[in-house]
């Protein structure tokens, strides 16, 4: 076995993890604060309201299912492929949003993170999710349980972190001085 047909699968199921594990918490958030998010998704007026609750409840338990499908790695190619068109579908949602002018609102990704705000920057990271959460469809997983396993938990564990970076950073040195 070469190294790279050993660190790509690797890669993969890093990635798989911490896609998983950011899939499964945003669909729980969703489900769980139900009514914040449809307030959300409401507000990017690109459904008519018949379809809003429904598509709430639905994107909720996609997300949900697709975080555990790449966290346990079963079905991960599919769920790999659904996720990255997912991001996509997401990124053009919050595109049509920016163009008219509306950055005011919730980009919606986790509820109860409110202060994740529409602009450009949103836009692009979440574009830039997609070719990573393919990465698991296009290499696969390592095909040792032990090592799936132990590169799915250290990506659930590095989105863990890197969520927590996050929200110390947007929280931010508060000012000593008054």
């Amino acid at each position: 076995m070469t190294g790279a047909s050993v660190l790509l699968p690797l890669g993969a199921a890093l990635l798989a993890g911490a896609i998983g594990m950011l899939y499964l918490a945003a669909g729980l958030a969703k489900l769980r604060r139900h009514d914040d998010f449809l307030t959300t998704l409401a507000a990017y007026r690109l459904l008519p309201d018949p379809l809003l609750a429904p598509a709430a409840w639905g994107l909720g338990a996609v997300e949900t299912a697709l975080g555990a499908a790449l966290l346990t790695g079963l079905g991960a190619r599919p769920a790999a492929c659904a996720g990255a068109l997912l991001f996509v579908v997401f990124a053009a949602a919050m595109a049509v949003n920016v163009l008219r002018g509306r950055t005011d609102l919730s980009c919606g990704c986790l509820p109860g993170m409110a202060g994740a705000r529409l602009g450009w920057g949103a836009v692009l990271r979440t574009l830039a999710l997609a070719p990573p959460a393919l990465l698991p469809a296009l290499a696969g997983l390592p095909a040792a349980p032990l090592l799936r396993l132990q590169a799915l938990a250290a990506g659930a564990c590095l989105l863990a972190l890197s969520l927590a970076v996050s929200a110390l950073y947007s929280a931010g040195p508060k000012d000593q001085s008054a």
